[in-house]
């Protein structure tokens, strides 16, 4: 047995009140290769902490069998100052209450530094680990106070000696999807893939937000950009959409865990070739652009009715929804939503009582979406 637990104290937010980090590490931090995964960093999102409870119980049987052959640590809960936040009951962890700040933007990139470093060095003949040093060193620098400034700090510290990174995360009703660097495009599909997931929307290294994920790829993406390493060399991360809110069960978390440790297994982070299940039948997966997603908006509120469900092909000017107008002139009064790309549906809300400005749904198409602004492809909400 390999096992340890980490307990990672973060700073009190107020007199009698503790917050604290576990991770879980399995296997040889020296040995082969190294993945970390988390779930809950927006604390109102489930799926991923019910499944990564069944993925520690695989892991802790395939730990006693020695089939661990490189370092995995598993977070189960990314978000304790999210997930302690409840207003009338409802937990709402999306958004830090001190100032408003989405916990899952703002994380500090590493691509300034790690720049800095490759046009100063007279040698830029790195080794992975050696990278991987150089990125933990820039982490450690970071002044920290505050509980939300700690926790995000600890949780890119944690993840940062890792090749593989995956994020896990829910929208409110979705079909599963991946978002990952263009860099990494052919790892992003073959994750996809192997999770059921049947679209991947991939990030240009100017996205913007400061996404968890983004830290880990900003480091590698610049060495790789630079032409120091191949694509294969450079570390991979990846945030992992899991459906929707709705979609908590023992039988879609024990799948999804299995699906993890075969992407483990392919990454050779195990000794182990994990099966897929009897069940499972991936289909082909679609690459759209992250700049081509439109997050459409409600023009008016009321309560929103669909024509499109999430994975539906969609085409430009076609109506996608309606919203009925609950003060209209005219009873049943309906204002359509139209559709702005030729794609797919990937999102929709899940609870129908809609306000004016609110995403109505997430389409993804091939082309750039015009206004969009390349910096903030990642929108606040």
């Amino acid at each position: 047995m390999s096992y340890r637990r980490l307990d990672i104290p973060l700073p009190s937010p107020a007199p009698g009140v503790s917050l604290n980090l576990v991770a879980h590490q399995f296997g040889n931090r020296s040995n082969g290769r190294s993945a970390y995964l988390h779930a809950g960093l927006h604390a109102d999102e489930h799926p991923g902490l019910l499944v990564l409870q069944h993925l520690l119980e695989q892991l802790q049987q395939l730990d006693a069998a020695g089939a661990i052959d490189g370092f995995v640590t598993i977070v189960p809960y990314a978000n304790p100052i999210g997930m302690s936040q409840r207003l009338f009951g409802p937990i709402a962890g999306r958004f830090d209450f001190d100032n408003g700040e989405n916990f899952n933007r703002n994380f500090r990139l590493l691509d300034e530094r790690v720049a800095a470093h490759i046009a100063n060095a007279r040698d830029g003949k790195m080794t992975p680990g050696e990278w991987k040093a150089l990125f933990a060193d820039s982490l450690a620098q970071i002044v920290a106070t505050s509980p939300a400034q700690v926790m995000k700090r600890e949780l890119a510290r944690l993840a940062i000696e890792h090749d593989i990174v995956l994020d896990l995360h829910c929208d409110t009703d979705c079909v599963p999807h991946v978002y990952a660097s263009e860099l990494q495009r052919q790892r992003a599909t073959e994750l996809a893939e192997i999770m059921g997931a049947p679209v991947a929307l991939i990030e240009p290294r100017d996205a913007g937000g400061g996404a968890f994920d983004q830290v880990h790829s900003s480091g590698w993406g610049t060495v790789q950009a630079a032409g120091l390493l191949s694509e294969n060399e450079s570390g991979f991360s990846a945030t992992i959409e899991l459906r929707g809110q709705a979609d908590v069960s023992d039988e879609l978390a024990s799948r999804d865990a299995s699906n993890l440790l075969r992407f483990l297994s392919r990454e050779g982070v195990l000794t182990a070739e994990v099966p897929t299940a009897a069940d499972f039948a991936a289909g082909p997966v679609a690459v759209f652009p992250l700049d081509g997603a439109s997050h459409v908006q409600c023009p008016v509120a009321g309560v929103i009715v669909y024509y499109k469900a999430p994975g539906d092909p969609v085409s430009a000017g076609e109506v996608i929804a309606e919203v009925v107008r609950l003060d209209g002139g005219t009873f049943n009064e309906r204002v359509r939503i139209l559709s702005d790309v030729d794609g797919l549906m990937i999102v929709r809300q899940l609870h129908k009582l809609v306000r004016p400005g609110q995403r109505a749904a997430l389409l993804a198409g091939e082309r750039p979406v015009r206004d969009r602004n390349r910096g903030s492809l990642l929108l606040d909400f």
